[in-house]
């Protein structure tokens, strides 16, 4: 890249390629279920949704996992949910049958979490279906309107968003180019984890798209490693109680 000013829509991620072979598909998750956990997006994120509803203990809370993979990040929710005492419902969501397939598997065991193969731009759900709507390491995979279509999505089923990603950022680059090398991953999660860093919005760029998408009290950081981290409110959001907080 001539410059990190700008991120590179011009490449392309094997994961968002439908023909990608099942079994070069299945080591990719797997790959990116041990980037999440060794960088510590999986604890981090089932740190801040527990957090979240904590405020309120006494009740059902329901939580969306738009293109969520494997779904390794909502299996974690849902067990450190358990283990908290909170109730908490997830359905977790990816546009990839074969991705599905894999994520039911693999949750088959937690009652509290469904698998749905649903488009993240076209969800079915009626506004203000969920409390929490949860997207983790994907924004990037999506162009600018899409991205802010993504957004206004989720705002519109869930009454609080957290979106979480990679940041461009060519130190962000070369530690995914190490990681991935030296740790013995795929030739595909090789190719899509430096291209993740070069697809990634920056804090600025995410909060305008979040702003455009109509979402209100944004708030977007960057926290260690190289980590985007997006909250608002939802336009569904509720107009009084911890909800709206």
């Amino acid at each position: 890249m001539s410059s990190w000013r700008t991120r590179d829509a011009d490449i392309t991620e094997l994961l968002d390629v439908e023909m990608t072979a099942r079994t070069d598909l299945a080591r990719n998750l797997r790959d990116i279920r041990r980037i999440n956990a060794l960088l510590g997006w999986t604890a981090f994120t089932a740190r801040a949704i527990i957090t979240w509803i904590r405020r309120e203990p006494g009740r059902v809370w329901t939580l969306l996992d738009v293109a969520s993979g494997s779904a390794d990040i909502p299996i974690a929710i849902a067990r450190a949910a358990k283990r908290a005492g909170l109730a908490l419902e997830i359905t977790a969501t990816d546009r990839n049958p074969r991705i599905t397939d894999i994520a039911r598997e693999r949750s088959v065991s937690i009652p509290t979490l469904r698998v749905e193969t649903q488009d993240a731009l076209a969800l079915p759900y009626a506004t203000g279906s969920f409390d929490i709507a949860l997207c983790t390491l994907a924004l990037h995979h999506f162009e600018p309107d899409a991205a802010q279509e993504l957004l206004a999505s989720m705002a519109r089923v869930g009454r609080r968003v957290f979106v979480y990603d990679v940041v461009r950022s060519p130190l962000a680059y070369a530690g995914v180019v190490a990681l991935t090398r030296l740790g013995g991953m795929s030739p595909m999660t090789r190719h899509d984890g430096p291209a993740s860093v070069r697809r990634a919005y920056s804090q600025a760029e995410a909060r305008a798209l979040a702003a455009d998408a109509g979402l209100r009290n944004i708030e977007a950081h960057v926290r260690f490693p190289y980590r985007l981290s997006l909250t608002a409110d939802g336009m569904a959001a509720a107009k009084g109680g911890l909800d709206a907080l």
